[in-house]
């Protein structure tokens, strides 16, 4: 045989691959079942949460004006709720089980990898590549899990107390003289003030869920994301894409959180500037770049000033060696702000 041959496959080995090939493709057609299974339970997640911002403002329209109809809106919000809360856990738990499936999936394609290849590199090593994976998606459930805890917590919170306080205003306003006009007068900047927390809080719980990466893609999740933001901080947002191949699940997520991060430091900074995110495929290679036209600023020397580097770097730097990609920060004065990552393909 000579070198440039492949070498013989025992015929054991062969019969263990087909049949490790048949249960892969049962697994993958069970994933995608509950892949389908999530993303309906979600939309009707969406759906339910939709109706109950609707009632739960009738319902507060109607404790104002003191309507007879109050009573039945406040049971019809605690039913929508409870259907909230019940299709959040059902979400989750599909969420979990299909991320389970594909870490197994996973396993079991690095294991079947393994036993036919040698000389793999470490930055393809299949257990490290699955550890990865492991932590990636760790971080996901994390975040989610905080979610849910300030859903629950401060979000509802906020929530109860905006409504005692739309009451307390509306009664301060139908009494007379001059201590109820500056009683009122208070009360409705604390409501004011009340309502733009529990506005934050909800962005905040939007943005530590995945976005529906899993289910549509980063392309799409980041279209609908960045619609988002741009609409919330009357911001103009550029999105330009190629047609890029799907990615593994955890790439997605990484590149779809570092865009997050540093759309977050742009809104902190860039006072508003235009910004510009693109995705581009070249040769083997995926590059994702986030620009901002902001004042932009000196690294060195915000270096040397804080002792050590600002902007969320840090943590968006960790996201990209995680999945062997590179990041880089380009900016001067008067000159913006341009985040790029490169990821070589396999």
């Amino acid at each position: 045989m000579s070198s440039q041959e492949e070498p013989a496959i025992p015929v054991a080995l062969r019969e263990a691959r087909d049949i490790v090939a048949e249960q892969l493709e049962r697994l993958r057609a069970l994933a995608e079942r509950e892949r389908q299974e999530a993303h309906a339970l979600n939309a009707a997640l969406r759906q339910a949460e939709r109706e109950l911002d609707e009632v739960t403002l009738q319902y507060r329209t109607a404790l104002q004006r003191r309507r007879s109809s109050a009573e039945a809106l406040g049971q019809q919000m605690a039913k929508l709720r409870a259907r909230c809360d019940e299709l959040t856990r059902n979400v989750d738990m599909r969420r979990s089980g299909l991320r389970q499936i594909e870490l197994l999936i996973r396993q079991i394609e690095m294991s079947s990898s393994a036993l036919t290849n040698t000389g793999t590199s470490a930055t393809s090593d299949p257990w490290a590549l699955a550890l990865r994976s492991q932590v990636i998606h760790g971080r996901e459930e994390e975040r989610v899990r905080l979610a849910r805890e300030v859903h629950d917590g401060p979000a509802q919170v906020l929530a109860n107390s905006l409504m005692l306080l739309e009451t307390c205003y509306t009664l301060a306003q139908q009494q007379t003289g001059e201590q109820a006009e500056k009683l009122a007068q208070m009360l409705d900047r604390l409501r004011s003030a009340t309502r733009d927390g529990l506005s934050e809080v909800r962005r905040f719980i939007a943005n530590l869920r995945p976005g529906q990466v899993a289910e549509r893609g980063l392309v799409e999740a980041l279209r609908d994301y960045l619609r988002t933001y741009g609409n919330t901080y009357n911001v103009q947002v550029t999105f330009e894409a190629d047609a890029v191949p799907r990615q593994a699940d955890e790439v997605e997520i990484v590149l779809y959180r570092i865009v997050q991060e540093a759309l977050q430091n742009a809104h902190k900074y860039a006072r508003g500037a235009p910004i510009t995110v693109r995705l581009v495929q070249q040769a083997n290679t995926l590059i994702l770049s986030v620009r901002d036209e902001g004042p932009g600023f000196d690294p060195r020397e915000v270096a040397r000033r804080t002792g050590k580097s600002n902007w969320g770097l840090t943590s968006m730097r960790e996201r990209a060696e995680l999945i062997g990609a590179r990041l880089t920060v380009a900016s001067r004065p008067g000159h913006g702000t341009e985040v790029t990552v490169i990821l070589p393909l396999e």
